[in-house]
């Protein structure tokens, strides 16, 4: 068994950043290890400048099969911030060092698709992941993220219960938020419901939609709302081509610092990348979310990122200059940004 951990061990550090260590694979039983550590560096004129490292995370898998067509499967991640910055902050708790991104429980049938509950990965997801693909940065206007997308169902989605199958190229994920879960001082999230769908055509193309609404109760009276985001996408994958755009349309969504909580707002995603060969690879894309509410000031989110990556084997180098057009409802603008990043899979 030594011998087979190890084994497992070695390969995986020349796998590439897709593997995860293997360390149980009987046939019925598989655990796997898996994360990486980051390390950035940002430049931000009049902003942020210096080291930055909360993206990185460590992660546990398990499989058993009950049957040749049923598998029961569990995953826990936590991310950790490899700064002393203590600059991670969950809603409404204090900073941490360590905190949870995922914990849930599942089980998949060929045939009939998988259940999971537990944190995990938003049906919403579906459709914004495909422009959440920048190394350093990007994401930030299709409603995925934001102060609260976590417990409004949208990111990594809390107290979640989902359903998700593919078949003949079609995707569906439906998912539902059981329980309460606190925003703040005066607003509690009383569940959620999300659904998506995409259709994979022969071609390398896609298409797909998700829509996800979250009743918000508050203890001022008459400030009860809902809480929707609704997106629309397309991707195209070929050989060394990858493009996707997503276009969203959010109400009562804090998404971004730049234009807040806003009644409403529109989102555009956009990415392209070029594989130029094994090692390297060129990308770029466009973030802007807009303020659509009556509001006599209002902030926006703008601005065009591009990339360089290079990957070999477990190690991913990358260097992103943000061409930045932003400014928050008072006219403060952003200055344009520099991320150099070190990662390392394991």
């Amino acid at each position: 068994m030594q011998k087979k951990i190890l084994a497992a061990v070695v390969a995986s550090m020349v796998a590439g950043q897709a593997m995860a260590v293997t360390i149980v694979d009987d046939g019925t039983n598989k655990a796997t290890i898996g994360g990486y550590l980051d390390l950035r560096y940002i430049d931000q004129d009049n902003s942020v400048k210096g080291h930055a490292g909360d993206s990185s995370r460590i992660n546990f898998a398990f499989e058993h099969k009950l049957t040749e067509a049923t598998t029961v499967f569990s995953k826990a991640e936590w991310g950790f911030d490899t700064t002393n910055d203590d600059t991670h902050v969950e809603v409404g708790e204090d900073k941490d060092f360590m905190w949870q991104r995922l914990a849930y429980i599942g089980a998949k049938n060929d045939q009939l698709g998988a259940i999971s509950y537990g944190q995990q990965w938003s049906t919403y997801g579906l459709v914004a992941g495909w422009t959440d693909v920048f190394a350093t940065t990007g994401g930030e206007a299709s409603g995925y993220y934001g102060a609260e997308g976590d417990a409004l169902g949208t990111a990594r989605a809390e107290d979640a219960l989902q359903y998700n199958h593919s078949f003949m190229g079609l995707n569906v994920s439906a998912q539902y938020q059981v329980g309460e879960k606190s925003l703040n001082a005066t607003e509690t999230r009383d569940g959620s419901y999300g659904v998506a769908a995409s259709y994979d055509l022969p071609m390398g193309l896609s298409i797909g939609a998700a829509y996800n609404e979250a009743k918000v109760d508050s203890t001022v009276a008459g400030d009860d709302f809902k809480a929707k985001s609704a997106i629309v996408g397309a991707k195209f994958e070929a050989d060394k081509i990858y493009a996707a755009v997503t276009f969203a349309k959010l109400k009562n969504r804090d998404v971004d610092s730049y234009v807040g909580d806003a009644e409403k707002s529109e989102g555009l995603e956009m990415y392209a990348s070029y594989q130029l060969n094994e090692m390297f690879k060129v990308g770029g894309g466009y973030n802007q979310l807009k303020d659509k509410s009556n509001a006599a000031q209002k902030g926006e989110m703008k601005y065009i990122p591009v990339e360089v990556v290079y990957t070999q084997g477990p190690i991913q180098l990358s260097g992103t200059y943000q061409f930045e057009d932003s400014k928050k409802a008072d006219g403060t603008k952003a200055e344009d940004k520099v991320v150099l990043q070190a990662r390392y899979y394991f």
